[in-house]
Parts: C-alpha cells; structure tokens; sequence
C-alpha cells in the first residue's frame, strides 16, 4: 500500500511540474509574440517584388529578404513560414483575421493562394 501511495505522489508531483513548465513556456511566448510588449515585437510584414519578403520589428530592427518556403491560409488566419540560410534560423509568423485591416487580410490571401509564388 505504502508502494502505491508513493508512485501516486510521484506521478502527481510529476504533472504538476509538467503543467508549470507548461504555463511558464506560454507566458514566455505570449509576452514575446502575442502582448506586443517587447522590444522584439512583429509590428509589419512587408513584401516587395525585387527585395522579398520583411519583418520589422518593435525596435526597429529588420529581418530583409526572406524567402517564403510555405503558408497555411484560412479564412480566419494566415501562417507564413520563411526559411533563411541554415534550418534552425526560420521565422514563423501567425497573422490572424482580427489583428488586421480586412481588406489587407484579403488581398494577403489571395496572394499567398497563388502557386508562382513559391517557384522562385
């Protein structure tokens, strides 16, 4: 009885650490991409014909000619996926519906449906 007292406890002890890392790890991003709070905050996504694709940030700071490996596009978000030189430096933006002008929401979308987009 006292054995399966203790292996309760553990794995109770376990989930409870499992859940803090958890809550811990959303707050971290939150902060970072979602409450605009810091100083490496998404402000624009920008996209040129002859310099690509750009990402300012909050403190001014620029990530320039991206290139845009894939996008998920639904009606109420767009996730654009841009890949740099080496596989760990790619940027991951979630733009959702409400967060933007519609009409800039729409023309995005239509944009990102279109396939000669990714045959550069």
């Amino acid at each position: 009885m006292l054995a399966t007292l203790m292996s309760l406890l553990a794995i109770t002890w376990w989930s409870l650490l499992v859940t803090i890392i958890l809550l811990v790890s959303f707050i971290y991003y939150a902060q970072q991409h979602q409450w605009l709070k810091t100083k490496k905050s998404l402000v624009c996504v920008e996209y040129h014909e002859d310099k690509g694709w750009s990402l300012h940030y909050s403190d001014q700071s620029q990530k320039r000619r991206l290139n845009l490996a894939s996008s998920v596009v639904t009606p109420q978000l767009v996730m654009l996926h841009f890949k740099r030189r080496y596989f760990w430096q790619s940027d991951l933006v979630t733009i959702i519906d409400d967060a933007v002008d519609v009409e800039l929401f729409r023309q995005l979308r239509v944009y990102l449906r279109t396939t000669k987009i990714f045959q550069r």
